[in-house]
């Protein structure tokens, strides 16, 4: 089970099999404390990763978040003509100036 959770970690230290290390080297040092084997190295790295794992995907949902709430009201501003200063596709660093203005 330490092995598994040291294999798993490794795989999946940064997307969301990473978790499963975490499981696993949970569960193997119960059993290595129960059963006095060894391999609580192998668990430890397991659960390290693993929570390196469960970090990335924390940063990741954060990360898609922060920039969807950055770009859809910009899309949505971009997409109402009331909001261009000219219709003259060719002047769009007229427009991004005046929209950046505004903020």
């Amino acid at each position: 089970m330490a092995i598994a959770a040291m294999v798993v970690g490794i795989v999946g230290a940064c997307n969301p099999i990473g978790v499963l290390g975490l499981i696993f080297g949970t569960i193997a040092r119960r059993q290595i404390r129960e059963t006095g084997e060894q391999g609580d190295g192998f668990a430890v790295t397991g659960i390290v990763l693993g929570w390196i794992g469960v970090a990335s995907i924390v940063f990741w949902v954060l990360y898609v978040l922060a920039l969807f709430s950055i770009w859809i009201p910009f899309v949505e501003e971009v997409s109402d003509p009331e909001n261009w200063p000219t219709t003259d596709p060719s002047d769009f660093p007229t427009w991004l100036t005046a929209w950046l203005g505004r903020r």
